[in-house]
């Protein structure tokens, strides 16, 4: 078998992430697909909150399938939800059906971003024992940089193309990209070894009994819905509250993607250091400082 390179394995999982993270940017959809169709926000919020629903679905219980299967096949499944659901998505704009859009947009490509979530990271901090937080990090800031790009990208081609259109061209090429950075995913020969992830496997029963596993989910739970929240009408709040035009909301968009994907590695890199629970006590002490400034 071809020894693979652990880094081109990064490359590959940051591929994945980068072709599902268009969904961080899916404010700036509002405004065409409006134009369009005549779908209000709070409408069009829903597909998001769908979407990121099933992500959190699909992540949660379908590890151990993950596992089961194995990175490419789990990543190929991402690349045809994810693919699909875009695409499916363009047909639902153009037909002005809001329910088949709730479908492919909320509940099929939701689907393919838990898939594309979890695979990449799951299979490329095996090859980095060393540092776990740094890769993870590094995997997960490519979700962020695709709402960099796709902030971009899609008011460009929704205007050019049309928002149908638009769809289906990042449905294609993503589905592409998925495909090639899926073929390379596997898991490092120890890996394959039961006995090799002993010393960092929690059983179950330990975790579901110790009290910082619920303080650290409450912890996240409540800091992504506040954060998806934002994220779904970033842009419209944007220009509502601090009168911005278009092109500056579309750049607030893509500011948000810059610091939330520096953050995923910079802070995944301490917490190598620091450890998890003290890298979460700092999440929750600059966040709550942060409300009370903004507050004011």
């Amino acid at each position: 078998m071809l020894k693979k390179n652990k880094w081109l394995i990064a490359l590959a999982g940051m591929t994945l992430q980068l072709s599902i993270g268009s969904v961080y940017a899916y404010s700036v959809w509002i405004k065409p697909i409006g134009l369009s169709n005549g779908w209000d926000a709070h409408q069009l919020k829903l597909a998001f909150s769908l979407a990121i629903c099933f992500l959190g679905l699909t992540a949660a219980f379908m590890g151990k399938f993950v596992q089961k299967i194995g990175p490419q096949k789990a990543g190929l499944l991402g690349a045809i939800f994810w693919g699909a659901g875009l695409i499916g998505s363009g047909f639902a704009v153009s037909q002005s059906s809001l329910p088949l859009f709730y479908l492919f947009y909320g509940i099929i490509s939701g689907i393919g971003l838990g898939f594309g979530y979890i695979t990449p990271v799951s299979v490329v901090v095996k090859w980095f024992t060393e540092k776990p937080g740094f890769a993870s990090g590094l995997v997960i800031m490519s979700f962020a940089a695709g709402s960099i790009i796709a902030s971009k990208l899609i008011p460009s081609l929704a205007g050019e193309s049309g928002v149908g259109n638009a769809f289906f061209f990042l449905g294609i090429t993503n589905f592409e990209l998925m495909v090639m950075a899926s073929i390379y995913l596997t898991l490092p020969v120890t890996a394959s070894n039961s006995n090799s992830n002993e010393a960092t496997t929690v059983k179950l029963s330990e975790l579901l009994t110790d009290l910082r596993f619920y303080s650290l989910w409450l912890m996240l739970f409540f800091n992504t819905t506040c954060g998806i929240a934002l994220i779904a009408i970033a842009a419209p709040m944007a220009k509502d509250i601090i009168h911005i035009s278009d092109a500056a909301a579309i750049t607030f968009v893509a500011t948000i993607g810059l610091f939330n994907g520096l953050g995923r590695l910079i802070w995944s890199s301490i917490s190598d250091k620091i450890g998890r629970w003290n890298t979460f006590m700092a999440f929750f002490l600059i966040g709550a400082i942060s409300f009370l400034v903004l507050s004011n």
